[in-house]
């Protein structure tokens, strides 16, 4: 298997992995969590790393996504205080814990393969190299990497499937759900927990900060036109797809950072599909009022 093809299967899982539990996040107006914990989930991929030795480890997942569910946590905290104002509840938490994560990362792991340039943009050449590979006997099943987003992918697509219902009325009716006992806070927190662990699976291939663009842009540019939440759903697939297919192959023949060329896309789709919204509705516009006027 090429380098290449093992980028372009990175590219594609990682911009479907994030853009499915981001659709909720859309919806719930939560979008900028992603921010916080994308960098929060630094000092917790270190422990990780600390305590079990690899990169790569559940051990290091699962510490990595607690902590980046801790600026949920202080979040809530301190806006239920009722002294902090406006947004600056999660402003206050991540920067502390981003910049703990750095001076771990100068310090207590030097001499490990985790960079802070990688940190914050990723880079999915290294993790498509050979020596990245799974390898079982002779067969070569592409990037290691890339089976770890599989998997995240298909336990979001599980819970989503399980809990869809919960989740729907959370959103759109979230009086009625309590009204008939729906679980919706254990519900919740569980969506928070698997955005936080998608974030840090993610990590490696879009850095601290594109991994907010693949996470919330493609399903807000499926919002722009969807009806339903399952057109939601899968619009967002449907442009993660497209988005990190042509940013790779722009990256690829121009020589550019891959995972930055697929947030770009990603702005690119969702600047497009703003422009002909607005262009349709202002043609409906035109024409109610036309039709207003010959009355």
């Amino acid at each position: 298997m090429s380098l290449a093809t093992g980028v372009l299967m990175l590219a594609i899982m990682a911009s479907m992995t994030c853009a499915l539990p981001g659709t909720f996040l859309v919806l719930k107006r939560q979008s900028m969590l992603v921010d916080g914990m994308s960098h929060a989930v630094l000092p917790g991929i270190v422990v990780g790393v600390i305590l079990s030795g690899s990169t790569h480890s559940f051990l290091m997942a699962v510490a990595a996504a607690l902590m980046g569910m801790l600026v949920v946590l202080g979040a809530n905290w301190l806006k239920g205080t009722g002294l902090i104002a406006g947004d600056a509840n999660q402003g206050l938490i991540f920067p502390f814990l981003f910049a703990l994560g750095v001076l771990l990362l100068s310090t207590s792991l030097k001499n490990v393969h985790v960079c802070e340039d990688t940190v914050l943009t990723g880079d999915m050449n290294l993790n498509a190299l050979p020596t990245e590979h799974l390898i079982y006997g002779n067969l070569t099943f592409g990037p290691e990497a890339f089976w770890h987003l599989v998997m995240v992918w298909v336990v979001n697509a599980v819970f989503i499937a399980l809990t869809y219902q919960v989740l729907k009325l959370g959103i759109f009716d979230p009086a009625l759900a309590r009204t008939l006992g729906f679980p919706v806070k254990l519900v919740d927190w569980l969506l928070m927990f698997l955005v936080s662990l998608t974030v840090v699976v993610a990590f490696d291939t879009a850095g601290a900060i594109l991994v907010v663009a693949l996470v919330i842009v493609p399903p807000a540019t499926a919002y722009l036109w969807a009806r339903t939440l399952p057109q939601m759903l899968i619009g967002g697939q449907v442009v993660a797809v497209i988005s990190a297919v042509l940013g790779f192959e722009i990256a690829y023949f121009l020589d550019l950072p891959t995972s930055a060329m697929m947030a770009v896309m990603d702005g690119v789709f969702f600047l497009g599909a703003l422009g002909l919204k607005e262009l349709v509705q202002y043609f409906r516009r035109g024409r109610a009022l036309r039709s207003l006027t010959a009355v």
